[in-house]
Formats: C-alpha cells, structure tokens, sequence
C-alpha cells in the first residue's frame, strides 16, 4: 500500500465510491527495498520538463493539495519549506520559472553570477516536505476515516483479484513495479530504478537544496522531526538491496560539498547517521500509465480495470494529480486513456 494506492482509494471515496478496499503485499510500517513509499524525501517539488504539459498539470493539482494539508491538517506531516535547486544542464524541470510559479511561491532566479560552481542554472522557491513514515500512517487513518479498509493479500495476477472478489466491479492497479510481474499485466516498459540515500540528524536544517545532474541528484530534504534525508542516486543497473558503502560515502561526500552548515562546517566525518537506507523506484518509459480497459470473470461477467503506476521518482509529487485523473478516467465512458 504504497503511495499512489493509498491515494487512489482516498479519491475515490471523496467522489462518492463506496466498498473501497486496497489489497496489498506491503503496508506501511514494512521495511522491504521493493517497497519504495516509506524510503522517499519526500519533497512536493514538481520534476515535469517544461514542455510536460501532462505531468505539470497532474503535479499542479498535487501542490493544492499538499498546500490544503499545510494550512489545515497537521496530522499530515506536511510543511512548507524554503528551497535551492540548482541544475547542472540546461532545460531541466523548474528552468521554465513561469511554469513553477504557478505551483510554487516565492519562486526567484538565482543570477548567473551567484550560482555556485558547475552549474547551468538555479532557482529558490517555496514548496512542501513531508515526514514520510508519518503521512503514510495519515493516508491509511484518511482511508479507514473515510470507510476504506486495507488488507493485506499478495497475488500474481490481476485475474486472481477478479475472480476471487465476485462482488466486485471496478479493479485498480496501482501495484508500480509489480505491473512489471503480474502474468496478465506484464508490463516491460517498467524497471527498477535504485536508490540509496542516508538518513541523518540535523534538527537545525531548514531548507531543502537540490542539484540535478545528468545521471545522479544530489539533495537534502529535511523532514520536519529533525531528520534530514541525504541522497542520492538513480541507477538503472544495479539490483544491490543492501546499501553500498562507497556509495554512501560518495552521498555524503556531494551533500557536504553542497552545503557545508549540515555539519557546522565540521567535515564529512561528523554527519549523524541514523540510518541507511535502499528502496527501488518504479520507473516506466513513456511515464505514467493511466488506462481503462475492460476484463471479464470465467462466467463472463464484466469488470473495469484502471491503471494507475509508473510514478518513478516522483509518486509523492504527482500522487494526488495522478490519482484525479484516475477518477476522470473512471468516470468518462467515452476516454480509455489519459
């Protein structure tokens, strides 16, 4: 029950859906690599290109709803938070500052000759962070508040889901790098993305710092507890569960050199590490997968499936836009995708 079926389900019961109930291998409070949710930031910071008019539209409808559960539902977890992103290439997410202001406050250039070494451009803003453990318990207390359930049951295809519940109609899949596994889904666009990133103490980290590089991310993201998450990496070859020491080496090494007051300026050596931490994100080639097709049951009976999967490193940020369109989808007869 990761993020974006957490989310789904929330939805749909905010529309009037009712028997809602989310089948999954793994809840919150699992510790598993395949169970990317609780090993995010997480940061609500769009990562859309600025011709992505797709995801910015689904990332926009998320920083609504991330910004209502600031001002009005601490149990959330959810803060505003001051923040740096600095790219090293140029036409990376966040380069068109138009397109973030409309999602994001206090969005300002950083001139050129204020930028630090090694990169192309950089910007300072005002988004949302997130203490992940927590607001996954949220969404969970939201689904059961709201008259879902959650139940935990593994399976190999979504045909076993549609015939063992003769009850239901309306099957959603949300199960990210499963889709890649299921026998009736087998989706090979899917794959796993590795990530590692280091878990430490710095109650004085107030701001998130960001530096998108051609082929790994370098960031800070404090999660409101006086924890920080330091990461990171994006590795498409390695399958490693257990974490890597010269990789968390390398990490801690990049976020020092990107802001030295995460230790007082005290070096690397005096990081407080609380924990280490290995989870694969379920990346997709073409992005998100949202689809409406119809199954049938071995007596015939039909039942729609929805496709809700492929968030990659970015189901935080577009959980809640992904997750309406989801409901559009269910709702229009006449559209099969969006």
């Amino acid at each position: 029950a990761g993020v974006t079926g957490l989310t789904t389900a929330i939805c749909l019961l905010r529309d009037g859906y009712k028997n809602v109930t989310v089948l999954s291998k793994h809840v919150p409070g699992d510790i598993s690599s395949e169970y990317a949710s609780p090993w995010a930031g997480a940061s609500i910071l769009t990562v859309a290109n600025h011709d992505d008019y797709r995801l910015q539209e689904m990332d926009g409808f998320a920083a609504k709803e991330f910004k209502r559960l600031a001002d009005e539902e601490p149990e959330a977890h959810v803060q505003y938070c001051n923040g740096i992103q600095y790219s090293e290439q140029p036409g990376a997410p966040g380069e068109d500052v138009y397109w973030v202001r409309k999602i994001y406050s206090n969005v300002k250039e950083i001139p050129k000759d204020k930028l630090i070494p090694n990169v192309a451009y950089g910007y300072t803003f005002q988004s949302y962070t997130t203490n992940v453990p927590e607001y996954l318990k949220y969404l969970v207390r939201t689904l059961k508040k709201l008259g879902g359930h959650l139940q935990r049951q593994s399976f190999e295809s979504i045909q076993e889901v549609i015939e063992q519940y003769t009850d239901v109609d309306t099957v959603i899949n949300c199960t990210g790098l499963g889709s890649y596994y299921l026998k009736d889904v087998q989706d090979h666009t899917m794959y796993p993305v590795r990530g590692q990133t280091v878990t430490v103490r710095a109650p004085h980290i107030k701001t998130q710092h960001y530096i998108d590089g051609a082929d790994r991310w370098t960031y800070i993201i404090p999660r409101g507890d006086g924890t920080v998450i330091c990461g990171g990496t994006v590795d498409r070859v390695n399958r490693q569960t257990s974490p890597d020491d010269e990789i968390t080496k390398s990490i801690l090494e990049r976020v020092y050199n990107l802001y030295p007051e995460i230790t007082h300026g005290k070096g690397v050596d005096a990081f407080d590490i609380v924990a280490i931490n290995v989870g694969f994100r379920p990346g997709r080639a073409g992005g998100i997968r949202l689809e409406k097709e119809i199954r049938r049951r071995s007596n015939g009976q039909k039942v729609t499936l929805c496709h809700n999967y492929g968030h990659s490193s970015h189901g935080f940020q577009s959980s809640w836009g992904a997750s309406n369109k989801l409901v559009q989808l269910l709702n229009n007869e006449r559209i099969s995708k969006l």
